[in-house]
């Protein structure tokens, strides 16, 4: 039960990060930057709670954690999303595409494999430098969504395409058929640890949502209520096929577990659209997000090692606080050299 109480107050705080001071609003605000902003933050601290060492788990932490497979689909959902937005809106997006998209994704993983390499070194003796150019796999699957796009984006300019549908169609068929690969060639679970098959589908979801906004925003506001009835039950009947049928080869593993994922993103999205968030604590967690999420498993480890009798409710929370107060001070140094390295990008169009 103390244990249960404890990790309850981090479920209390992330309700305080997300509805405080937020209110009723209109359609307007959805998906506006304090609407991801505050999504990014909730999702991180879920994420969070998913990897921690079986010896400090309990039964709360591992239902919340349970979801964190959907926080990492909404990462790549919101990145897909600002990724088109930035291309269709900003004219010199992709002069300096990579200049800007490899500092801004790498600085901080190097800041975080310095600090990792030092511990090592330090307290583990271990010497060895290849911690210091490790890629996180999140990482490494947005470096490539972020080839797959700039040469989609390259190839429509020279050829002067002027269909969004074929540009649309080809990186959603590059998402799909990048999941499908890794699925099968190394079946199952594998293929999810080296590549995030189900979670990158937040790809494809992102860039629709951009491209079918209005219609989005339509079909949300049209029967809200029932839509929110009908998916409740459609997830939690796709949830119970799932736990049923997760062991069968793709149509229990794979399409079950990226139908469920979708679901309640729709779920989520149907219950918040017409709410306006923004609080400072929602938007610090939220620009701490990525390094939340890099940096979570060091931490975890660090306290597992100097204290290893913890129970799992102070486990928790005290992994909660060191990540983001140590996710802040690797962000405060990150913003600072990826503003000196990152080119200045040319303002909207018209």
């Amino acid at each position: 039960m103390y244990d249960i109480l404890l990790t309850s107050l981090i479920l209390l705080f992330l309700l305080f990060a997300a509805l405080w001071q937020s209110r009723s609003g209109d359609e307007k605000n959805f998906f506006s930057k304090d609407y991801t902003n505050t999504l990014k933050g909730l999702c991180a601290i879920v994420v969070l709670l998913v990897h921690v060492d079986p010896s400090y788990q309990n039964p709360l932490q591992d239902g919340v954690g349970s979801f964190a497979y959907v926080a990492v689909t909404l990462f790549f959902f919101i990145s897909a999303y600002g990724m088109q937005l930035s291309v269709e809106r900003k004219p010199g997006y992709l002069k300096h595409f990579w200049r800007n998209r490899l500092v801004s994704l790498l600085i901080p993983c190097f800041l975080i494999n310095l600090f990792a390499f030092a511990y090592q070194m330090g307290i583990l003796n271990n010497k060895s430098l290849a911690v210091l150019v490790e890629i996180n796999g999140y990482v490494k699957v947005l470096l490539q969504y972020c080839l797959l796009f700039y040469c989609v984006m390259m190839l429509g300019k020279w050829l002067k395409v002027e269909k969004t549908w074929i540009t649309d169609g080809l990186l959603i068929a590059g998402v799909v058929g990048s999941s499908l690969y890794l699925y099968f060639s190394e079946g199952g679970d594998g293929a999810n640890v080296s590549g995030w098959c189900y979670e990158r589908y937040g790809l494809v979801w992102g860039l629709l949502l951009y491209r079918f906004f209005p219609q989005a925003l339509n079909w949300f506001n049209a029967q809200r209520l029932v839509k929110i009835i009908a998916f409740s039950f459609l997830s939690a009947l796709l949830g119970l096929l799932y736990l049923k049928f997760k062991t069968d080869w793709f149509y229990g593993e794979y399409l079950l577990k990226v139908l469920l994922g979708i679901s309640i993103i729709t779920l989520l999205f149907l219950v918040s659209q017409k709410r306006i968030f923004g609080n400072r604590v929602g938007r610090f967690l939220g620009d701490i997000s990525f390094e939340i999420y890099l940096s979570h498993g060091l931490i975890m480890g660090i306290l597992a090692y100097f204290c290893p009798l913890l129970r799992s409710g102070t486990f928790l929370i005290l992994s909660v606080v060191m990540t983001v107060l140590f996710s802040w001070l690797v962000h405060e140094i990150a913003k600072r050299l990826v503003s000196l390295l990152r080119a200045k990008e040319i303002g909207r169009k018209a």
